[in-house]
């Protein structure tokens, strides 16, 4: 895929979280409003990003953070 086609395919993305948005709003579903406005967020500036021919970084990425924190896990607790 060109960085064109993944940014319109960012902005469809957002475009379906928004539709929920408004159906997670009108059920008080305030809680899924905040996670679900986060997401779209981050869709259009991956778009805007990839449109711009710039990578976007991996922000779901938790693999570094626990290689990071690792040792904090009690010793039990690790498998």
């Amino acid at each position: 895929m060109t960085n064109g086609e993944l940014a319109r395919s960012y902005l469809r993305r957002a475009e379906r979280r928004l539709r929920f948005l408004q159906l997670a709003f009108d059920d008080d579903g305030y809680p899924d409003v905040v996670r679900v406005a986060q997401e779209i967020i981050e869709l259009a500036l991956k778009a805007m990003l990839r449109e711009a021919g710039v990578e976007p970084p991996r922000w779901h990425d938790g693999g570094q953070h626990l290689a990071r924190t690792s040792q904090e896990i009690p010793p039990g607790r690790r498998r």
